[in-house]
C-alpha cells in the first residue's frame, strides 16, 4: 500500500508524507515484523509443548491413578500453566512489534503535526505525586504509565500519558500448622492522565471530583492529606453539581478560577470525551502552574500494529493515532470555550 486516505482534519496534507517518507519503509517494517512473528511462534510452541510434556509425565507417574479426574487435572493443570506461559511470551514479542512499528511512525506523525514529541516508553515519567496529593488520583501501591505525549498546542502546553493504577495487597496466615500469605491487585485506573499548562500559577489547590453522594460526605470528614481533606467550594452551577463537587484550600479563589462558563465547558468535555462513562470518566484540578485531568477509558492510546496484521495494512491503526491525537487537542480546545465535535 501506497496511498493514504484522509479521514478527519487533522490528517489534512498527510497523505503525501506517507507516500514519501512511510510508504518507502513498510518492506524494511515487514520483514522485522515476520522475524519477531517466528520468535513469538517458536516461543508460544515452546511453552506449550513444555506443558503438555511436564502433563504427561504427571499422567504416566501417578496422577492416573485417580481415574478420569486424575487425568484431566494432572494433564490439564500443567498444560493451563504452559498456555499462560505461551500467552505471556507471545505477548512480550507483540509489544516489541509495536515498540518497532512507533519508533519508525511516530516521529513522522509527530514532524507533520509539528511542536509534539512521543516517547512509548515514557521516560520522562509524569507527575503522579502531584495528582495523587491533588486527590484527582487514589492511592496506589503500583503504576504502569506509557505513551507519552508532549506539546504544544493554541500556545497551550501540555502532556499525556496513557496509564494503569494498581493497589496491591497482601494478606499473611501463619501458625503452627499454616503459613501463607494471599496477593491481591486491584485496579484503580485506567485511561489518559493529562498536564494541561494555565496562563497564570493558581495560588491554591483546586480540586474536581466526582459526586459520590454520601460517599463525599465520608471523604471529606476522613479525608487526610488527599484532595478532599479541603473544605468545600459551593459553585452556585447547578449542572456542575449534579455530576461534580469542588473542594480548595481556598474557597474565595477557587470560585474565581471556577468561573460559570469554565464549569459548564467542563461539564460538557466531560460528558463527550467521557465515553460511555460520561461525566463520571472524569476528575481533575488545578494546582500552581497547572491543570490536571483523569480520564477514564477502556481502549488504549496510541496503538501501532498487531503482530499478526502486515505492515501495509498500518493505514487503519494511524487513523486510530490521529484521533487519539485529536483527543487531546479537543481537550484543549474546550478548556479554551470551543466545543467541537469528535
Amino acid at each position: 500500500m501506497t496511498e493514504y486516505i484522509e479521514r478527519s482534519p487533522i490528517e489534512a496534507g498527510f497523505s503525501e508524507v506517507f507516500r514519501t517518507r512511510v510508504a518507502p519503509r513498510l518492506s524494511e517494517l515487514e520483514a522485522q515484523r515476520q522475524a519477531i512473528l517466528a520468535v513469538a511462534k517458536r516461543h508460544a510452541a515452546m511453552a506449550l509443548a513444555g506443558g503438555a510434556a511436564l502433563g504427561l509425565l504427571f499422567v504416566l507417574f501417578g496422577a492416573g491413578a485417580n481415574g478420569l479426574a486424575g487425568l484431566l487435572v494432572g494433564f490439564g493443570v500443567p498444560l493451563a500453566f504452559g498456555a499462560v506461559a505461551a500467552f505471556l511470551l507471545w505477548k512480550r514479542q507483540a509489544d516489541r512489534w509495536s515498540g518497532a512499528a512507533a519508533q519508525t511512525v511516530m516521529p513522522v506523525v509527530c514532524d507533520f503535526l509539528g511542536d509534539l514529541s512521543y516517547d512509548r516508553d515514557a521516560h520522562k515519567g509524569f507527575p503522579l505525586e502531584r495528582m495523587q496529593k491533588l486527590g484527582v488520583i487514589r492511592s496506589f501501591t503500583r503504576s504502569w504509565i506509557g505513551d507519552r505525549l508532549e506539546g504544544t498546542y493554541r500556545d497551550t502546553a501540555f502532556e499525556v500519558v496513557e496509564a494503569k493504577l494498581f493497589s496491591d495487597k497482601s494478606q499473611s496466615s501463619s501458625n503452627a500448622d499454616n503459613d501463607t500469605s494471599d496477593r491481591s491487585s486491584k485496579t484503580l485506573f485506567k485511561g489518559l492522565l493529562l498536564r494541561i499548562g494555565v496562563p497564570d500559577p493558581i495560588p491554591t489547590r483546586i480540586l474536581i471530583a466526582r459526586d459520590f453522594g454520601m460517599g463525599n460526605k465520608l471523604t471529606e470528614m476522613f479525608g487526610g492529606t488527599s484532595g478532599r481533606g479541603m473544605p468545600k467550594v459551593e459553585t452556585g452551577h447547578a449542572e456542575f453539581e449534579r455530576h461534580f463537587e469542588a473542594y480548595s484550600a481556598d474557597p474565595q479563589v477557587a470560585r474565581d478560577v471556577l468561573a460559570p462558563e469554565f464549569l459548564a465547558g467542563l461539564v460538557r468535555l466531560a460528558k463527550k470525551e467521557g465515553g460511555r462513562r460520561g461525566a463520571e470518566g472524569l476528575e481533575a484540578g488545578f494546582h500552581d502552574d497547572s491543570f490536571f485531568m483523569a480520564l477514564k477509558r477502556d481502549a488504549d492510546f496510541i496503538k501501532l500494529s498487531r503482530l499478526t496484521t502486515p505492515a501495509d495494512k498500518i493505514e487503519e491503526d494511524l487513523h486510530g493515532v490521529f484521533e487519539d491525537i485529536a483527543t487531546a487537542r479537543r481537550i484543549i480546545d474546550r478548556l479554551h470555550g470551543d466545543h467541537p465535535e469528535p
